[in-house]
């Protein structure tokens, strides 16, 4: 009777526990998405404004960071007569990092099924060290790389924003740089709420009135008579 009464509280334990973590992950989850949309829809506003090619990128995940290096490569551009390939560098290392996770989490996955296995089958101790240590080193010589790429990414990625900024709002640029470093939810709000702003962009070109072409022909009577006219 008291092995059913310990496996019943058991079993209450872990679905509370369950509950709680998919309440505690509602929150976040929502938050993520709300400040993924708010970014998407900042940097796909600035771009198509600014005449950026494929401004749609902005909604598509691991290459929407083509647009955020875009908007700085046009800002140095235009105001500082520099070329730069943040876009490019931003993509390479975002395809790397992803690359890695997913690697990484196939390891862990592909480990935790032959420790399962292992224990199924009764393996020793031995054994079980031997199935856990090869996907270990192979996690341990993944991080490495993707640290690397990670801290490399956040780098770039951050001069990148504070070329958007500058060319939003020159004069809280700074401010905005170092809130969204400090408190990352802040970021999509700056860009939302500062996209249709160009106060540090130079006005845009003028084209020119379009002046139709005098007309070459004559009439047969001008002609005849231009000495007269």
């Amino acid at each position: 009777m008291a092995s059913y009464e310990y496996s019943y509280v058991m079993e209450e334990v872990l679905g509370t526990g369950i509950l709680s973590a998919l309440l505690s992950g509602i929150p976040s989850g929502l938050l993520s998405i709300a400040a993924y949309i708010l970014t998407s829809l900042a940097l796909y506003t600035v771009a198509k404004r600014r005449g950026l090619n494929r401004p749609w990128l902005a909604w598509i995940p691991v290459v929407n960071c083509w647009i955020i290096g875009s908007l700085s490569d046009q800002y140095r551009y235009v105001v500082k007569d520099e070329i730069k390939s943040k876009r490019k560098i931003l993509v390479i290392l975002n395809i790397i990092m992803t690359a890695l996770g997913i690697a990484i989490v196939t390891i862990c996955l592909a480990m935790a099924f032959g420790a399962v296995s292992s224990v199924m089958r009764g393996a020793s101790e031995a054994q079980m060290v031997e199935t856990v240590l090869g996907p270990v080193v192979g996690i341990l010589g993944m991080c490495l790389p993707l640290i690397g790429a990670a801290i490399a990414y956040a780098v770039i990625r951050y001069m990148a924003l504070y070329d958007i900024y500058r060319s939003m709002d020159p004069a809280n640029c700074v401010l905005f740089l170092v809130l969204s470093i400090l408190f990352g939810i802040t970021e999509p709000f700056f860009l939302f709420f500062n996209r249709n702003k160009d106060l540090g962009m130079p006005p845009r070109r003028q084209e020119p009135a379009y002046i139709p072409p005098e007309p070459q022909w004559q009439e047969p009577w001008e002609q005849e008579n231009k000495d007269y006219l």
